[in-house]
């Protein structure tokens, strides 16, 4: 009798979108999905998401990432810049990058990674593959007005989140079988501006509201966290912004496990539970 083939298990992709501090809610996330064992073969990042993917493809531990986040702020990222391009430099970013998964390149990920920066000379959109772990991610997060281009390779480079901010796009071409998105920006709202980094960052964040509007071919997974009460600056929220990504990745657990082909264990109703159900059935 010929052997069965043992069934393929289908690749899961992670899609981490842009936030600045928002972005400390995709490790709440992440948690979320190791505790339920939701492998990820495949991850990209823009911007704040590009440093958690980083992080996730390098194999840093949740412990490692909580710490850094708690260490972050806007005047640690930045230093000034002595540019007429933009305020300030992110060269620190690069350095941050450094001390976290060391100097190395994208392609030496233990999860193959892609970072997603925005050429600001043509608009072009730059996928990241290959190269400087730590010049990729100074550009993915590279706010523009507010930092100076980052040059790479002739070409300088700001935000990705400009041309994809959940950057769905290149998962699908590196392998994956089930896109998992995490957008940070479906419930954004906008800052009262006080200064000249609250203008930009809510210019910016109303020039990518339109890619808000993902189309349901593009992810067959998508978490969005309630993020509405929290603004990009919010880098002393660790504990909540966590909290709310975690509770969001939990809800989607049934889902993801649905496409791995596994079976969800299922809570027993309480009595109350079946009352309330025979009553709505009965209307």
């Amino acid at each position: 009798m010929p052997k069965k083939k043992k069934q393929k298990c289908p690749k899961i992709g992670l899609a981490l979108s842009g936030g600045s501090a928002l972005g400390i809610a995709h490790i709440g996330a992440i948690r979320a999905l190791r505790e339920n064992k939701i492998p990820i073969d495949y991850v990209s990042g823009t911007s704040a998401g590009a440093i958690v993917a980083t992080a996730l493809a390098f194999g840093v531990s949740l412990e490692k990432m909580i710490e850094l986040s708690c260490r972050l702020s806007w005047s640690n990222l930045s230093e000034f810049g002595y540019s007429k391009l933009g305020l300030n430099s992110n060269r620190p970013v690069g350095e941050i990058m450094i001390e976290l998964v060391g100097d190395k390149k994208i392609e030496d990920a233990s999860i193959p990674l892609a970072i997603i920066a925005t050429d600001i000379d043509t608009g072009e959109k730059i996928i990241f593959r290959k190269g400087s772990v730590a010049d990729a991610v100074r550009a993915s997060t590279c706010l523009p007005g507010f930092f100076i281009p980052t040059k790479i390779k002739g070409k300088r480079l700001v935000d990705g989140g400009l041309t994809e901010n959940l950057p769905l796009s290149p998962l699908r071409k590196m392998g994956a079988d089930v896109r998992v998105g995490i957008d940070l920006g479906h419930f954004r709202t906008l800052k009262k501006t006080h200064n000249v980094l609250d203008v930009i960052t809510n210019a910016y964040n109303i020039l990518i509201k339109p890619q808000e509007n993902i189309p349901a071919e593009d992810v067959e997974v998508l978490v969005e966290p309630h993020l509405e009460k929290f603004h990009s600056t919010d880098f002393k929220k660790v504990d909540e912004l966590m909290q709310a990504g975690y509770h969001a990745a939990r809800l989607k657990i049934p889902q993801i496990k649905k496409y791995l082909g596994r079976k969800t264990k299922t809570v027993p109703k309480s009595f109350w539970q079946k009352l309330v159900d025979f009553f709505r059935k009965s209307v």
